[in-house]
């Protein structure tokens, strides 16, 4: 922080605002003094600084998405390590989220298309450098003014995928757009890309995402299992070629899928100029460049509009026959030259009207029927067998070791203890391993989404004891706590903490703490007289407090016995300090005596209370009628008690 105020880094980023915030990082619009431009600074937050591990996996991958250059991808100008302070200084982009804007707008095919080519280019540039995203979603997808995406989180995102992913709705933002090798923790490729660009394609065209579901498990899982989804049943007029080009990009395993983002650019650019020409022979040129397999070859376009087909379903239209006006002359004739089956004076034959809603319900009653009676034939044969042990595996895992046993299988979510399951693993089921099933009977896994994760309590300002109250009120703990001095601050109060407040961290995680300290250590003024104890103060830049008075007859009077704060506490420059000191007198003493009731013997006490408190003189076993006398010093108004088995049988005042 600079003389007025203003937070500068590494010395030439101007912070002027927060600009938004992720679950490892938070950004900032900032002015580059040196070369005068808005950039965007992203800072890695407090709670990950202590991950050695991780922070170089953040600086090497960070400085290789660096030597990423391309019009359609957020470039990195610095990567740097000041400090504690671990942050990238990227491009800024005056723009939105292109979630943000699909939100508002419907975007037309042309744009659709255009957008996908773009991004399509963007990605193979990357994958290129060896460069995989590992993230690709509208909510990393910027739109700037002028309709331009630019991807951003290289780097960033792969870092977060090397993480367990745990399936919770804190990641349902990614787990619509993830593919079927990352929901398995299969190996990623640069087809992986591939498919989260299918999906963005798809949310794009129809305005929702293809698999939607009430858990992240289950969306995840849709991924791996659900055929892929057809545009015809969310739009109209679907493109000939455009549900091949996401049939290719949405397969399952990654030899059916695009290789490469080149390939599917290559689909996408040549539907784009054959919906849409135009006259840029540089795009004619690069379409000709390379075919799906990668070779080249010459494929120019000749440009010519094309008709689109609307898609319809299978089923054939219904005929309907117009109503016609005729002659009366000409429908006379028209029926006697029709063949009839009958002679004489038989009526004619009608044809009776088909009634299609008897038809339906009769033919669902058969349905029906023959499904119970094929239900309870199926049922009875089959077998009961051992449901098989699946805790602790992986969800995937888990519902194919049960599939293969023929069960069916339902999943819920729950917090764990990140301590005994992983994200992602089973950590219940029920019924229990070993209790005997149908085949075909239900299971149901509880799946472990990782520590609850709560909000942080600001508790800045607070006093270390209030701070540690409201932490463990919210299910945290104080962690490290490190004292320094801050002019002006309040003495004992949290001055910072890590993580800050309102950040979201795993239940029971150790918050550290910063409590403000002063520079004038309190001198130890314990022994000394009241006007000692002043001018010592006074020379440590301290002054005399409050004077608290207490009666002790083993202390002279106007001794300081106690002060507060305590003897080496830091405090600011004139704060006062209370002490208690003795309030004299002389020690006066007395003889007491007592007899133990007659009977059985009994557990006898003698308790002493006076201006210095309470205190027991005697305590032991005595037997019926005995006399005891005891010697009571006492300071002041005293009183002494005679117990006997827990009843008081005398009191007497000194």
């Amino acid at each position: 922080m600079d003389k007025n105020g203003k937070t500068i880094l590494n010395g030439r980023y101007e912070i002027i605002r927060p600009i938004g915030y992720g679950g490892m990082a938070e950004v900032f619009l900032a002015h580059d003094q040196l070369l005068d431009r808005n950039v965007a600074v992203k800072m890695l937050r407090d709670q990950f600084l202590g991950d050695n591990e991780l922070l170089e996996q953040f600086r090497r991958e960070a400085k290789s998405a660096a030597r990423l250059v391309h019009p359609y991808i957020i470039n990195i100008y610095d990567v740097v390590s000041e400090g504690s302070n671990q942050y990238i200084v990227m491009e800024y982009v005056d723009g939105v989220t292109l979630k943000e804007y699909m939100q508002e707008h419907k975007l037309s095919l042309n744009t659709v298309l255009e957008i996908a080519v773009r991004l399509a280019d963007a990605l193979q540039h990357a994958h290129s450098h060896n460069i995989i995203h590992c993230d690709i979603k509208p909510q990393n997808i910027l739109i700037d003014k002028n309709m331009n995406p630019k991807i951003a989180d290289f780097g960033i995102a792969k870092m977060v995928t090397n993480q367990t992913m745990v399936y919770s709705k804190s990641v349902m933002g990614s787990v619509h757009y993830i593919s079927p090798e990352q929901a398995c923790g299969g190996k990623i490729t640069a087809s992986s890309d591939v498919y989260s660009l299918g999906i963005v394609l798809f949310e794009m065209l129809t305005g929702e995402v293809p698999y939607v579901g009430t858990t992240a498990v289950s969306v995840a899982m849709m991924h791996v299992e659900k055929p892929v989804p057809q545009l015809k049943d969310y739009m109209e007029n679907v493109p000939e070629g455009m549900q091949e080009i996401m049939d290719k990009a949405l397969a399952k395993r990654c030899e059916d899928r695009y290789a490469n983002a080149g390939q599917m650019r290559h689909d996408l650019l040549n539907l784009k100029m054959k919906l849409f020409p135009f006259s840029s022979e540089d795009y004619h040129q690069e379409l000709g460049a390379v075919k799906p397999n990668g070779n080249v070859v010459d494929n120019r376009d000749d440009g010519a509009t094309v008709i689109m087909k609307p898609v319809r379903s299978e089923l054939p239209p219904k005929q309907v026959t117009p109503a016609v006006t005729q002659e009366p002359e000409k429908i006379q004739e028209k029926q006697e030259a029709m063949p009839s089956g009958k002679t004489g004076d038989e009526k004619p034959v009608v044809k009776k009207k088909l009634n299609y809603t008897k038809l339906i319900v009769m033919i669902t009653a058969a349905v029906v029927a023959i499904s119970l009676v094929a239900h309870f034939i199926f049922n009875r044969n089959l077998a009961e067998i051992a449901v098989p042990n699946v805790t602790n595996m992986t969800v995937v895992e888990a519902q194919k070791l049960l599939e293969e046993k023929q069960f069916k299988v339902e999943l819920e979510e729950k917090y764990g203890d990140p301590d005994k399951f992983k994200p992602g693993t089973v950590m219940e089921q029920s019924p229990k391993a070993g209790e005997k099933r149908k085949q075909g009977s239900l299971i149901i896994l509880t799946i472990c989404k990782g520590a609850e994760l709560k909000a942080v309590p600001d508790v800045t300002g607070m006093s270390l004891s209030k701070a540690e109250q409201q932490l463990a009120d919210a299910g945290f703990k104080v962690g490290k706590v490190t004292r320094k001095h801050m002019d002006g601050g309040k003495i004992g109060a949290v001055l910072s903490q890590s993580p800050k407040g309102l950040d979201k961290a795993p239940k029971g995680t150790a918050i550290d703490l910063v409590i403000n300290e002063g520079d004038k250590p309190v001198p130890n003024i314990i022994g000394k007289s009241i006007d000692e104890a002043k001018g010592m103060l006074e020379q440590a830049g301290l002054k005399l407090g409050e004077i608290k008075k207490v009666q002790d007859a083993s202390a002279k009077k106007n001794i300081v016995l106690a002060c507060n704060p305590g003897v080496g506490s830091n405090l600011n420059d004139g704060a006062a300090v209370a002490i208690t000191v003795a309030a004299g007198g002389d020690k006066k003493s007395a003889y007491v005596d007592f007899v133990v009731p007659s009977g059985k013997p009994a557990n006898v006490r003698i308790v002493l209370t006076d201006d210095n408190g309470t205190a027991t003189l005697y305590s032991g076993t005595q037997n019926g009628s005995v006399r005891l006398r005891q010697k009571v010093e006492y300071a002041g108004n005293a009183k002494v008690q005679f117990i006997c088995d827990g009843k008081l049988i005398s009191e007497r005042n000194l």
